[in-house]
């Protein structure tokens, strides 16, 4: 019975520490380079479309992590398995800022 006690608190301490290294509160520029960047390169368009009208398309928060959560085509859905709730936040909040300065850019 021991043996079986300690193999369930090994199990439990192994997913607690799988839970653990998974990344936390990353910054919007952490999760953008990893997850977004090949196909967004700092925006622009590339394998997918530039993000400069991400406000048109996506008038909320709301709306804008909807979509990011649920996917399109070949753009792979970031659930909260993948990104965390502040994670999120701090990707919507960089997206929208990399939309605002490709159009400031473009202004010039």
């Amino acid at each position: 019975m021991k043996e079986e006690i300690r193999r369930i608190e090994a199990v439990k301490q192994a997913h607690e520490a799988s839970e653990q290294s998974r990344s936390t509160n990353l910054t919007g520029e952490q999760i953008f380079i990893r997850n977004c960047n090949t196909c967004h390169p700092t925006g622009r368009k590339g394998g997918g479309p530039s993000l400069i009208a991400v406000d048109d398309h996506f008038k909320t928060d709301a709306e804008l992590t909807a979509f990011l959560r649920k996917g399109k085509g070949p753009m792979p859905p970031q659930p909260p398995s993948a990104l965390n709730e502040k994670e999120m936040e701090n990707l919507v909040a960089y997206v929208r800022k990399l939309s605002s300065d490709l159009k400031d850019q473009q202004a010039k």
